[in-house]
């Protein structure tokens, strides 16, 4: 009898624990469609080397708003206070890939790096897209290249593109 009673507590646990992680897990990434990066060998990012996102529209939900965000990762050694990016995308039309030239600050005058990290790495959200609705079910491509002088230019670990689900 006690041991059939500590059967049916263990169960009852178990499906309790079970039902938690799946909330957990499932309400966790609800607004996160994409999210990718690519680490930059050695910290050394050359002018040619273009980093190529592939957004499976499966991810993607037609006519909803999303935002789309660069997500970098780069060091205390990274020599200046601004980044300059060249990005391309085909978000209006497969065939035509439009071209944003973007410059972000990474640390204010008195040279206190922004975005969050411990040690020498900091990770720093950079918006790109606001209110972006994907209009049908396709593969996206965005194409990121650094546009600094330095050649390689180095401090820059990972690069990434992340997109999200506007809230409603």
């Amino acid at each position: 009898m006690i041991k059939e009673i500590r059967q049916e507590m263990f169960r009852h646990k178990a499906i309790l624990l079970a039902l938690l992680a799946g909330f957990i897990f499932f309400s966790c990434g609800e607004r996160e469609a994409y999210y990718h990066f690519h680490e930059i060998k050695n910290a050394q990012w050359s002018k040619n080397d273009t980093l190529t996102f592939v957004v499976d529209s499966s991810s993607i939900e037609v006519g909803v708003p999303y935002s789309v965000t660069i997500e970098l990762v780069y060091d205390s050694n990274y020599p200046y206070r601004n980044l300059w990016l060249y990005v391309q995308n085909n978000l209006g039309n497969s065939d035509v890939r439009k071209n944003d030239a973007l410059q972000y600050m990474l640390c204010d005058e008195y040279g206190k790096w922004y975005g969050s990290g411990f040690g020498s790495l900091f990770q720093l959200p950079l918006g790109y897209m606001d209110s972006v609705i994907f209009k049908e079910k396709r593969n996206y491509t965005f194409s990121v290249v650094q546009g600094m002088r330095d050649e390689p230019l180095v401090g820059i670990d990972k690069l990434g593109i992340r997109i999200d689900k506007l809230r409603k």
